[in-house]
């Protein structure tokens, strides 16, 4: 929890610096410049060992934007998503004592701090790709099929993404994503690969 505490802290700190050093005007053309926050909502799906299903997810983030070029933009962000929890199945089920049904489902969360690179393909539409550092907390049955245990776990993995989005007016974009988020402990033997399909909001300052 302190490595988390500490990573967001240097991560704030460099955003609170970005701005001052990009400050010199640029021709941005149809580039993003500035703060924003963002959210999103949809589908978070696990396919690995004990679980191959999903649930509701969704996230929250904010950061600062600056202009690359007339038309690419580069943001330094930090957020935290809830991707849900996942039914067990199989013999994992079956060789899980006591388990009842909900026992063994899976739960996944966790900070965020990463880069997103935007490209404007006109004054309206964008691409984007991203990634950085997932501070990942969750609890799971292990890949064990012939004795599962439930586990707690906290590490510092990745995730990446791409997305593609309009916006509306100068403040405000829509967009459809698909994002990775490695939640896993290895020395617990514990997986939950995440894929996360969304629809987010973003309001830019």
């Amino acid at each position: 929890m302190k490595n988390t505490i500490l990573a967001l802290a240097l991560a704030t700190a460099g955003l609170a610096v970005v701005p001052a050093a990009f400050a010199q005007d640029a021709a941005q053309g149809n580039a993003q410049q500035g703060w924003y926050v963002g959210a999103n909502a949809g589908y978070a799906q696990v396919q690995k060992g004990p679980y191959d299903n999903g649930n509701f997810a969704g996230g929250v983030k904010g950061g600062y934007r600056f202009a690359l070029n007339p038309d690419t933009s580069l943001g330094a962000e930090v957020g935290y998503v809830y991707l849900g929890r996942a039914d067990a199945r199989g013999l994992y089920t079956q060789n899980y004592a006591n388990y009842n049904g909900d026992n063994g489902k899976s739960k996944l969360q966790g900070a965020t701090a990463g880069l997103n690179l935007r490209y404007s393909f006109s004054p309206n539409w964008y691409g984007e790709v991203r990634g950085g550092a997932f501070f990942a907390k969750g609890s799971g049955l292990t890949n064990d099929k012939t004795n599962p245990e439930m586990v707690n776990f906290n590490s510092t993995r990745y995730y990446a993404g791409l997305g593609a989005g309009y916006n509306i007016n100068k403040n405000i974009s829509v967009g459809l994503n698909w994002d990775y988020y490695d939640g896993s402990q290895s020395d617990k033997n514990i997986h939950l690969p995440t894929n996360l399909y969304s629809v987010s909001a973003e309001y830019r300052f």
